[in-house]
């Protein structure tokens, strides 16, 4: 369950959080901001956002409210669910209470920024038992991260890290889910014109489980940390071919891809697998 409130969801800015979805205004006048529709097709802009109000409004379909509205009809989702799906955009961007026997969730002042003190090959228990709970091993696990001690405030805790290309991690444990500035994507060379993209590491840790057992060729590997960043990664995806991805079989997952192809528009090729962890069977497949 997340630990996200729906008034840490409400204090989000509803522009910035369109940009992180890849949707940008059509046009600017004052504090209205519109745009191309998120929620249907549409060839003129007819969907406003009041800046000042921080609300938004779909004259196509004749609705609108808050960033809790919008964010049920894009995702087509429930609030609980919601909450969970904010969970990692809200963590780069507010501070929130701090939790009993966990760290904040959120950077924010110099007292509650993530300092990363040390990292070094993972070793403790209940890191390991956390990887075995997502049915990753510690080898595959020791391949791509390491255990990094962190700091908040005057707390030091511990977490899987995963780097990525601006030499911050994706920070995981049992009880905690962030990120140490500064937040960037992850590309994995092997010298392959082939390119696989996943939204988080832990969907990339479970398809290199699944590479142990089936012969699948070789391939570059891209782990966007966060969808916010596909924009800035096209131009490395035009360099592939072919590319498939691995999100999430939802609406941001499909629209994820469906930018891909029109972007980045190379030869792309279907794989059918016959075993696959459940963390890949809702993938999308390009």
């Amino acid at each position: 369950m997340s630990t996200i409130r729906i008034e840490d969801v409400k204090q989000l800015d509803l522009v910035d959080f369109l940009t992180s979805l890849g949707f940008h205004p059509e046009r600017i006048r004052n504090h209205d901001y519109w745009y191309l529709s998120p929620l249907r097709d549409e060839r003129t802009a007819s969907f406003k956002i009041d800046r000042n109000r921080n609300v938004w409004y779909d004259h196509g379909e004749g609705r609108g409210g808050t960033i809790i509205d919008f964010g049920m009809a894009y995702f087509g989702c429930e609030i609980p669910e919601l909450l969970q799906k904010m969970e990692e955009y809200i963590a780069a961007r507010l501070v929130l209470p701090q939790q009993i026997n966990h760290p904040p969730t959120v950077i924010g002042s110099d007292e509650r920024r993530i300092l990363v003190l040390r990292q070094r090959p993972i070793a403790d228990s209940l890191l390991i038992g956390y990887l075995g709970s997502r049915r990753i091993s510690l080898e595959v696990a020791s391949q791509f991260c390491r255990q990094i001690a962190y700091r908040v405030g005057q707390l030091d805790y511990s977490a899987i890290g995963f780097p990525n290309d601006k030499g911050g991690f994706e920070l995981r444990s049992s009880g905690f889910k962030g990120s140490s500035s500064p937040k960037a994507p992850s590309f994995l060379p092997t010298n392959s014109p082939d390119l696989r993209i996943f939204e988080g590491f832990f969907d990339f840790l479970s398809f290199r489980e699944v590479c142990k057992v089936l012969d699948l060729p070789a391939s570059n590997f891209l782990v966007l940390n966060s969808l916010a960043f596909l924009g800035e990664s096209l131009p490395l995806i035009r360099q592939h071919s072919p590319v498939l991805t691995f999100f999430d079989h939802d609406q941001a997952g499909r629209r994820a891809t469906e930018q891909i192809r029109r972007e980045a528009p190379v030869p792309w090729t279907p794989v059918h697998f016959t075993r696959m962890p459940k963390t890949l069977m809702n993938g999308s497949l390009r």
